[in-house]
């Protein structure tokens, strides 16, 4: 019998349908296979579509593409917003309202160009017009839109109807001596114009020192200078580079502690020539990021004997995600992954290291005892951030909440209750 082995060729069917013998095998006539007629096609199983891979391409591609564009154009809006110098002057414009009527002490005042959000809160400001300056109390907000305040005359004359005036929640104007009354010298630190305001006491050996915020003026310190020298400490009020006077900083943008630190460093050398062994380091808004970036990198730091930050800007980031939550038309916020890719684009453009200006995620730099003071509705660092310092340093920080407060004014919403804080803080220190 023949195999199927390599090159065996099968047997060839009986024809269909007949059954027959060959020699002792019986072979069954094979299935009848269907018939095809000629001209006929036989339908193939129809092809999966593919055509959902392009259209989830094509939304992936628009979706990164709106995210390069909207990240290239926000990572502008750091740059403009955040990172730009326009370094503040004691001289300020009156653009922030329109004196409408002066009746008695109320001022009523319409709404100026330059309106900040402060021009209905229910708190304290300093008030200046070409030829003079006041103290407004906290505002009533009348139904047309206007607002009348309390005012008290400071120096100069009175304002009249269609006057511009600068509402300033620095309150005080001009130096130490001319604000407070107090014995002043004007000194010079690294380039930068300084005030100096010493002691009753002579014997005092340690000083504060005030590091002012983002494109301010050493007027916003004078508050600080008030307490402390009631707390009977010696005042030191810096400024630092791209402030008015000082020197620019090689970058032409501001680097939130990252040069900085080394102006507070010179400030500090300076004092110690002076005699004055210890410091109280002091810092409003971006001066807080000053101030850490100096407890961080400065030979100096052992000098320091307590700490003092008034709505800290500790994360750069946080700030800008903070902004981003209502950036948008309508007060919409700017999604999550947009924000951060204009922050991986602002890093290359501008050069940001958003690891060195965020003092949170390494709070060791911090050691001594540390008052924090913060508004609950501060619209340009959350005060979760000061919350933050606080969880990461429980037994050194102090923080101290004001209600309603927006940024760096908790002094205008309370300005008793800040002084009474600062000033037990301080006064322990006064030796």
């Amino acid at each position: 019998m023949l195999g199927w082995g390599l090159g065996a060729r099968p047997p060839s069917p009986p024809p269909q349908g007949t059954q027959e013998e060959v020699g002792a095998m019986t072979v069954m006539p094979a299935p009848e296979r269907p018939r095809i007629q000629v001209g006929t096609s036989v339908a193939a199983p129809p092809r999966r579509s593919h055509r959902w891979r392009w259209w989830v391409a094509a939304v992936l591609g628009l979706v990164l593409a709106g995210h390069v564009a909207g990240g290239w154009y926000f990572s502008g809006r750091i740059d403009s917003d955040v990172l730009a110098v326009t370094p503040g002057t004691m001289t300020p414009a009156f653009d922030d309202a329109q004196v409408v009527s002066l009746v008695g002490d109320r001022i009523t005042l319409r709404r100026g160009a330059d309106a900040a959000a402060n021009f209905e809160a229910p708190a304290s400001y300093g008030l200046s017009w070409a030829g003079g300056t006041g103290h407004a109390g906290p505002a009533v907000v009348n139904p047309d839109g206007t607002v009348t305040r309390p005012l008290d005359l400071v120096t100069g004359v009175a304002p009249k109807a269609g006057q511009g005036a600068a509402i300033e929640r620095a309150y005080y104007f001009g130096d130490p001596a001319k604000a407070l009354g107090l014995k002043t010298r004007t000194v010079t630190i690294a380039g930068a114009p300084a005030w100096y305001v010493p002691a009753a006491r002579s014997s005092v050996r340690t000083v504060a020192i005030f590091v002012h915020g983002r494109n301010g003026t050493r007027m916003d310190g004078l508050r600080f200078v008030e307490a402390a020298h009631r707390a009977g400490l010696p005042a030191l009020v810096i400024s630092y580079r791209n402030d008015e006077g000082a020197p620019a900083d090689p970058s032409g943008r501001l680097q939130y502690g990252v040069t900085e630190w080394r102006d507070l460093d010179a400030a500090v050398a300076w004092a110690q020539k002076q005699g004055l062994r210890r410091v109280v380091l002091a810092g409003q808004s971006m001066g807080g990021a000053v101030v850490a970036a100096f407890l961080e990198h400065s030979s100096r730091g052992s000098a320091v004997a307590a700490v003092f930050l008034d709505c800290p800007m500790l994360s750069l980031s946080q700030m800008v995600t903070n902004g981003a939550s209502s950036a948008l038309p309508g007060g919409l916020a700017v999604p999550g992954s947009v924000v951060w890719v204009a922050e991986q684009i602002a890093g290359v453009r501008y050069g940001v290291d958003w690891g060195a200006v965020d003092y949170l995620d390494d709070t060791s730099w911090l050691r001594v005892p540390t008052l924090v003071t913060h508004g609950t509705a501060d619209p340009t660092v959350p005060v979760t951030t000061s919350e933050q310092l606080r969880d990461a340093k429980p037994k050194l920080v102090k923080l101290v909440e004001f209600p309603r407060a927006l940024h760096a004014e908790s002094w205008n919403f309370d300005m008793y209750r800040w002084d009474g804080a600062v000033v037990t803080f301080l006064r322990p220190l006064a030796r």
